[in-house]
C-alpha cells in the first residue's frame, strides 16, 4: 500500500529542470559503475542543479547526528538522508544510496544525478559532495 504524503513546511521545493527516464539513469550509472547492481524505484525522475541539492543539504540536519558504530553508522546516515529528501517537494530527484568499496573497506553514501547528468556522491555524515574516485568500486545503487 502506498501512502499519501503531506506537504512539508519549511524549505521550498527545488527548481526542477527536466524529466529523466529511469532507462537514461540506468545508462548513466552503468557507464560509470559497470559492475554495480542497480535498482531504480520509479520510471521517471526530475533533475535539478547541484546548487539546489546543496540548498537542501544546508537545511537538512542528518549530518548533525552522532555516529554510533553499528547503530548510527554510514548506512544509517545514508538511509536517513535519503528519507529526508524523499518528501513530496523533493522526492522526484534521482537521489539514492550507493554501497562501495574504498581502499580501507566498505562504505555507504548517497548518490545524486544533476540536470547535466553529472553523478555526485554525498557523504551524509558531513555533507561533502564529490565525484567518484577511480580507486573505489561501487557494488549496489538504489535510487
Amino acid at each position: 500500500m502506498c501512502f499519501s504524503f503531506k506537504k512539508t513546511k519549511g524549505l521550498p521545493p527545488p527548481a526542477y529542470l527536466q524529466e529523466i527516464k529511469a532507462i537514461q539513469i540506468q545508462d548513466i550509472l552503468k557507464n560509470q559503475f559497470p559492475t554495480a547492481n542497480l535498482y531504480l524505484s520509479d520510471s521517471i525522475y526530475k533533475t535539478t542543479t547541484i546548487d539546489e541539492l546543496m540548498r537542501f543539504l544546508k537545511d537538512d540536519k542528518t549530518n548533525e547526528y552522532r555516529y554510533v558504530s553499528e547503530y548510527m553508522d554510514c548506512d544509517d546516515f545514508s538511509y536517513h538522508l535519503m528519507g529526508s529528501i524523499h518528501n513530496v517537494e523533493w522526492g522526484a530527484l534521482p537521489f539514492g544510496i550507493i554501497w562501495l568499496l574504498k581502499p580501507n573497506g566498505a562504505h555507504a553514501m548517497n548518490i545524486f544525478i544533476d540536470n547535466q547528468h553529472g553523478v555526485y556522491l554525498i557523504e551524509p555524515q558531513n555533507d561533502i559532495i564529490q565525484v567518484f574516485p577511480s580507486n573505489w568500486t561501487a557494488y549496489l545503487i538504489i535510487i
